[in-house]
C-alpha cells in the first residue's frame, strides 16, 4: 500500500478536526518554539483564513513563554483560554508539537479537549514516522465529546474502577494495557495464563481522578471454566478482536455471553479492534466491526497496540461513561 505524504496525511486530519467540531474557526500544528507546520481554516474566504491563521499565530506566541514555563518539560498537557468571543485552545500529546485551536464561544470546553487531545496524539505518531495513522475521527470520540466530562467540576474525589479484558489468545490485550499503562510496546509474544492486573490513574478535571483497575484475562481455551470466577464485580469491559485473523470478529457474541453469565447488570462494552496498522495484513473491515457493535449496543473503536494510535481514547470513554455512572 502506498504511503500517504506527511503533509497530506496532517492536512487530512486538520480538516476532518475543523469539519467535526461545530463552532471551531481554525486550527493550526506548531512547533513548540510556535513555527507554523500546517494550518487549516475557512476555504471559502482566503482573507479570512489568513486573518484566523494569524490572529491564531499571535495568540500562540503570547502564551508560548507561558506554555514553555508551565509545560516545558511535559510532553502532554491541554490549555484554554478565552478571549473576547473566542476561545483558543492548545494540546500536546508529546514533544514534537503543540495543536492550537480557535474557536467560538459555542464550542463546549469537553469538545475541544476531547477532540484536541486525540487530534494532537495522531500529529504525534505521524511526525515520529508513523504514516499507517487514519485521519478519520472514531466514532468513539464523538460520543466521548458528549459526555457528563463537561460538568466534571461538580464532581470531587478519586474513585476506582474494575475494568476486564477478554478475547481470544494473542489478539493483543497485554499489549494495548502495556500500551496505555507503560506506553511501550513488546514484539515478542507471551501468553497470559490466568489473569494479570495492572493500574493506572486517569486524571479527568483537577478534582476528579479516575483508578482504572484493568483485568488481563487469558483467552487460552483451558481456562473458560474458570474464567468466569474473575468477572464479578466489574464495571466495564473491553472486548479485544484480531483485525489480521479471519472470523474473529464472531467471538465477540461468545465473549459477551460469558460476560453476562457473572455479570447481571449492563455495563459499558467497547469493541476493540487491534493491529489496525497492519494494513496489508487486515481482513476485518470496519463496516463489519460497526454492523456487530451495533448489534449488541457497544461502541467500538480501531486501535494498534505497536503504534499507540486510539489506545489512550479507548480508556477515556471507559473512564467517562463510569463518572456518568456515579
Amino acid at each position: 500500500m502506498e504511503e500517504v505524504p506527511r503533509a497530506k496525511l496532517l492536512k487530512e486530519i486538520l480538516k476532518n478536526y475543523f469539519n467535526e467540531v461545530e463552532g471551531i474557526l481554525g486550527v493550526a500544528i506548531c512547533d513548540r518554539n510556535g513555527f507554523i507546520i500546517s494550518s487549516h481554516s475557512k476555504e471559502d474566504n482566503e482573507e479570512e483564513s489568513d486573518a484566523i491563521i494569524g490572529a491564531l499565530s499571535a495568540m500562540f506566541d503570547s502564551y508560548i513563554d507561558r506554555i514553555k514555563s508551565e509545560f516545558g518539560a511535559t510532553d502532554s498537557f491541554f490549555n484554554i483560554t478565552s478571549t473576547g468571543d473566542k476561545k483558543f485552545a492548545f494540546s500536546s500529546m508529546g514533544p514534537n508539537s503543540i495543536l492550537s485551536t480557535v474557536a467560538n464561544q459555542s464550542t463546549t470546553d469537553i469538545e475541544l479537549k476531547v477532540y484536541s487531545e486525540h487530534i494532537a496524539s495522531k500529529i504525534e505518531l505521524i511526525l515520529t514516522g508513523n504514516q499507517s495513522v487514519s485521519p478519520k475521527i472514531p466514532e468513539i470520540i464523538k460520543a466521548l465529546s458528549k459526555t457528563r466530562g463537561g460538568s466534571l467540576t461538580d464532581l470531587a474525589g478519586e474513585y476506582s474502577n474494575k475494568i476486564i479484558f477478554c478475547g481470544n489468545f494473542a489478539v493483543g490485550k497485554t499489549s494495548l494495557i502495556r500500551r496505555f499503562v507503560e506506553n511501550r510496546f513488546e514484539k515478542d509474544y507471551i501468553s497470559t495464563l490466568g489473569v494479570q492486573l495492572s493500574k493506572k490513574t486517569v486524571v479527568l478535571s483537577q478534582k476528579t481522578k479516575m483508578n482504572l483497575i484493568i483485568w488481563d484475562v487469558g483467552g487460552q481455551r483451558q481456562f473458560d471454566l474458570n474464567r468466569v470466577q474473575f468477572y464479578n464485580g466489574a464495571n466495564a469491559s473491553f472486548i479485544v478482536i484480531d483485525r489480521t485473523r479471519p472470523d474473529n470478529l464472531n467471538s465477540v457474541e461468545k465473549w459477551y455471553n460469558d460476560l453476562k453469565k457473572a455479570i447481571s447488570r449492563t455495563i459499558p462494552i467497547v469493541i476493540v479492534a487491534n493491529k489496525s496498522d497492519l494494513i496489508d495484513k487486515i481482513v476485518i473491515n470496519e463496516d463489519e466491526i460497526k454492523k456487530v457493535a451495533k448489534q449488541f449496543g457497544f461502541h467500538y473503536i480501531l486501535t494498534s497496540a505497536a503504534t499507540g494510535e486510539n489506545v489512550n481514547d479507548a480508556f477515556l470513554y471507559i473512564a467517562y461513561r463510569l463518572v456518568e455512572d456515579l
